[in-house]
């Protein structure tokens, strides 16, 4: 009788330090592959900062305008506020306007 409960109970042991072991060596490599993961974010994050920065600096009207009077010799002038189209709808129709009149033109003559 002494003798069973010891078995079943080395097997229980021996069930749970298996489980354990194996929910730990799990666990580890999870850990690994989220560090992973961190390492990669950190540097996408810091790729993207310094992008952003680029974006920022290469966009500003200084940089811009002195970039324009290195290259071209005529004068820079900025656009005017009328011919920005704030959505493509918005150049579509305006495109369609500038079409029709055109071809009203050619059908006149």
């Amino acid at each position: 009788m002494i003798n069973k409960k010891i078995f079943i109970s080395i097997i229980i042991f021996s069930i749970f330090m298996f489980v354990t072991s194996t929910i730990k060596n799990q666990t580890r490599l999870i850990e690994k592959n989220i560090s992973s993961y961190k390492k990669k974010i950190s540097k996408m994050e810091n790729d993207f900062y310094e992008t952003q920065l680029d974006y920022f600096y290469l966009t500003s009207p200084e940089v811009i305008s002195k970039k324009v009077s290195e290259f071209i010799d005529s004068e820079y002038e900025s656009i005017n506020y009328s011919s920005i189209y704030f959505s493509l709808n918005q150049f579509l129709d305006e495109k369609n306007k500038t079409t029709n009149s055109y071809l009203n033109e050619k059908q006149k003559k």
